[in-house]
């Protein structure tokens, strides 16, 4: 019983890990873009985490090799998360702050949610947990009202703002369909294997329409490129998917609602920016969101954790 408690908190423990540095990537994502085209970029950036996975594979004599059964479902996977996904994000944040791209990309927990019910009989929605999830949502709408409100939302911007969406949908139904059909492979392997069928997508994408010929190198945007490849792909997707085999779908999809709250905190220590009031009502309501998301696995935590104490207030009675 024990155990289970510190694999659940050592879990929690990974899991704002990757939140914080997931975080980071919406302003570094940004900075990439500065020199690089949106799909080259994405693709340059899964090339330099897939090489520094492999190393990381034969260093540590980890097998890539995958159950044959399992590639289609990587390679479905793959567009649905590498190309459509992030190939659109890129994209989108050409014409789309930052904190607006968090906000629409915010829609992955509801979308993970109602794809989950459909997947998996043990993961219906319920009325708490879909109230937790608008919450949430609504908490990252005030955080970032201010970019919201200042946001002209011209052809180009509405049609970036519907890409993050659809960008949101592709990310959850990778989700769920890694899930339900791959969790017999293990997070390194999936995570290489699918981002070289990723790259390849994006790799085409950014040949045809000639971004290659676009390409500017740049201190800054070549620094977030390295950033956003090493820690923010090689590191975050293997403790991503190491999670899923032990979390429900639905319940690591809100860590969607985390980076919002690193990317506000992080620019207030890094570029001086101040809080303001609203802000921090924001990120109470996200908090209190993801409590109710939550709230299941909180009490039995306690009520786990009860009689523990009881049996060592008995044992220090009976000495």
């Amino acid at each position: 019983m024990t155990s289970n408690k510190n694999k659940s908190l050592a879990n929690y423990f990974i899991f704002a890990i990757v939140a914080i540095i997931w975080g980071t990537t919406w302003v570094a994502i940004k900075f990439s873009l500065q020199g690089y085209p949106p799909f080259a970029a994405a693709m340059f950036r899964f090339l330099l985490a897939i090489a520094a996975l492999v190393l990381y594979a034969r260093m540590t004599r980890i097998s890539l090799a995958l159950p044959r059964q399992t590639l289609r479902w990587i390679i479905v996977t793959a567009i649905l998360l590498y190309v459509i996904d992030y190939g659109l994000i890129y994209w989108g944040e050409q014409f789309l702050n930052a904190g607006v791209t968090a906000i629409l990309f915010a829609a992955m927990p509801l979308a993970t949610t109602f794809l989950s019910s459909f997947a998996f009989k043990g993961e219906s929605p319920r009325y708490r947990q879909l109230f937790g999830i608008v919450l949430g949502l609504l908490g990252i709408i005030v955080v970032f009202f201010d970019q919201l409100v200042a946001t002209d939302f011209n052809a180009k911007v509405v049609l970036a703002a519907a890409a993050i969406v659809i960008a949101a949908i592709a990310a959850a139904l990778n989700v769920v369909i890694a899930k339900r059909h791959l969790m017999i492979v293990g997070a390194l392997p999936l995570a290489v294997h699918q981002m070289v069928w990723g790259s390849l997508g994006l790799g085409i994408i950014a040949a045809l329409s000639g971004e290659f010929r676009n390409v500017h190198y740049s201190l800054n945007a070549t620094t977030a490129l390295l950033y956003l490849g090493l820690a923010g792909s090689a590191v975050a997707f293997v403790m991503y998917y190491s999670l899923l085999q032990m979390m429900r779908a639905s319940t690591l999809s809100t860590i969607t609602y985390f980076t919002p709250l690193v990317a506000v905190l992080s620019s207030s220590l890094l570029l001086n920016e101040s809080i303001s009031l609203r802000a921090g009502v924001g990120a109470l309501a996200i908090l209190v969101g993801v409590a109710i998301i939550q709230f299941d696995y909180l009490i039995a935590i306690a009520r786990r954790s009860l009689p523990l104490r009881l049996r060592k207030i008995q044992a220090e009675s009976s000495v």
